[in-house]
C-alpha cells in the first residue's frame, strides 16, 4: 500500500523525518475502545496508545482518530505496535459527545469533503442539515449533500426538497441518489480521486452503507432494510472505519449519529459561514456594541421588520450561538479542573519520590 494514494504529503513526510525516522508511518483506519488499526507500507498493524496519551493530555482533541497520521512503534515480532505521535492535521471533524457531558468528540480527521446525507422520507430535516453544515464548515472540509433513496420520492418532492435545501445551503452542490439505478454515483466517485478523502456523516439508516458500496464496487459493508413502519432504517455502522477505493481516494464511514451536538472551535467560523446574511447585517449597525434588542439604527430589527430577514432563521442562528457559547464556557471550565488535577497528580508523585530518596540516604 503507497501511504501517497491514502492522501500522505511530502510535507508529512519531512515532519515524520524530522520527529524520528526510524518510526513507521501510517495511517488510522480504525477506531474501537482504545485500540487502533493503522495501515502503513508494512501492513496494518493493532496499535494501542501510550500513557502520556492516556494520563497526561487534558485536551481530549489531541487524541488520535480515524483519519489521522501518525507514527507508531512495532513490537517485536508481531504486528501490532504503540502509536507515539500524531502528525499535523489539515483539519479535524468535531461534535460534542452524545449525552449530557459536554466533552469533544473526533469524527474523522485529514478529510477534504465530507458527504452530508440525508433520505428522501421522513429522515428529511433542514435544521439538521443546518447543524451538519456548521461543523463542516468549522472544520475546514467542503460540503456536499447526498440525498438518498431517491427513488422514494417524486419528481415533485424533490423539487421541493432542493429549494429547502438551497435556503441553507446556498451554493453546496446536492446530489440525488438513487442505488437501485446508480444515480449520480459516478459524479460523487468523481469527488474521491487518489489522494483525496471524505467522509460520510448522517443519521441511522439513510442508506450510508449500500452507498458505500456502491462507490467502493463491491459489497464491504454489511446493509440491512428500511422499516416499512416508520421509515427508519436500522443501524449498520457500529465504529468508524476508512475504507479504501480501489484506482481512487478514501472513505470515511461513520455510525449513524441519532443527535448532533455543535462544538465550539472558539472562532465560531461554521456559523459565519452559515449565517453570513445575518453576521454581515449586524455589521451594519449604527453602534459597534448593537444588543440588536431595540437599539435605534440596528439592521437586524429592519431586516426582520422588513421581512428580508425571516424570524425564524433568526431565531435559529440564536439558538446555535447559545449552544456554542455554553460548550466553550463549560469545556474551558473543564480544561481548568483537569489541568489542576493534573499538578496535583504530578505534585504528589514529585514529593513521594523527594520522600523516597530522603529515605536511601
Amino acid at each position: 500500500m503507497n501511504l501517497f494514494q491514502l492522501g500522505f504529503t511530502e510535507s508529512l513526510n519531512k515532519e515524520a523525518q524530522q520527529i524520528d525516522a526510524a518510526l513507521i508511518k501510517g495511517r488510522i483506519s480504525t477506531q474501537h475502545k482504545g485500540l487502533y488499526r493503522v495501515i502503513t507500507e508494512e501492513g496494518t498493524y493493532l496499535c494501542e496508545l501510550p500513557g502520556k496519551f492516556k494520563y497526561q493530555l487534558t485536551d481530549l482533541t489531541l487524541l488520535p482518530a480515524v483519519g489521522d497520521f501518525v507514527l507508531i512503534k512495532p513490537w517485536d515480532n508481531e504486528q501490532k505496535g504503540t502509536i507515539e505521535h500524531i502528525l499535523t492535521r489539515t483539519q479535524s471533524f468535531i461534535r460534542n459527545a452524545a449525552g449530557n457531558e459536554t466533552k469533544p468528540q473526533i469524527i474523522s480527521a485529514n478529510i477534504d469533503y465530507a458527504f452530508l446525507t440525508m433520505s428522501c422520507n421522513d429522515n428529511f430535516n433542514i435544521h439538521r442539515l443546518e447543524r451538519y453544515l456548521i461543523a463542516t464548515y468549522d472544520s475546514g472540509a467542503t460540503p456536499i449533500i447526498v440525498m438518498t433513496k431517491a427513488d422514494l420520492a417524486s419528481d415533485l418532492d424533490k423539487e421541493i426538497m432542493e429549494a429547502e435545501i438551497q435556503n441553507v445551503a446556498f451554493g453546496v452542490p446536492v446530489y440525488f441518489v438513487s442505488t437501485e439505478e446508480d444515480t449520480n454515483i459516478d459524479a460523487l466517485k468523481d469527488y474521491l480521486k487518489p489522494n483525496k478523502t471524505g467522509t460520510l456523516l448522517g443519521s441511522s439508516g439513510v442508506g450510508k452503507s449500500t452507498l458505500i458500496n456502491r462507490l467502493i464496487g463491491k459489497e464491504v459493508m454489511q446493509t440491512q432494510a428500511i422499516r416499512e413502519s416508520d421509515d427508519k432504517g436500522k443501524h449498520t455502522t457500529t465504529h468508524r472505519e476508512l475504507l479504501i477505493i480501489e484506482d481512487g481516494g478514501i472513505l470515511i464511514d461513520t455510525p449513524g449519529m441519532r443527535e448532533f451536538q455543535l462544538w465550539s472551535t472558539g472562532d465560531n467560523h461554521g456559523l459565519q459561514t452559515e449565517f453570513e446574511d445575518i453576521e454581515t447585517l449586524m455589521t451594519q449597525c449604527k453602534f459597534n456594541d448593537c444588543t440588536h434588542q431595540n437599539e435605534p439604527g440596528c439592521q437586524i430589527q429592519a431586516a426582520l421588520a422588513s421581512g428580508t430577514l425571516d424570524a425564524s432563521r433568526y431565531d435559529r442562528y440564536l439558538k446555535y450561538k447559545r449552544e456554542l457559547d455554553f460548550h466553550e464556557r463549560k469545556n474551558n471550565e473543564a480544561l481548568m479542573r483537569e489541568q489542576k488535577d493534573l499538578w496535583k497528580k504530578n505534585t504528589k508523585i514529585g514529593a513521594e519520590m523527594r520522600k523516597l530518596k530522603g529515605n536511601r540516604r
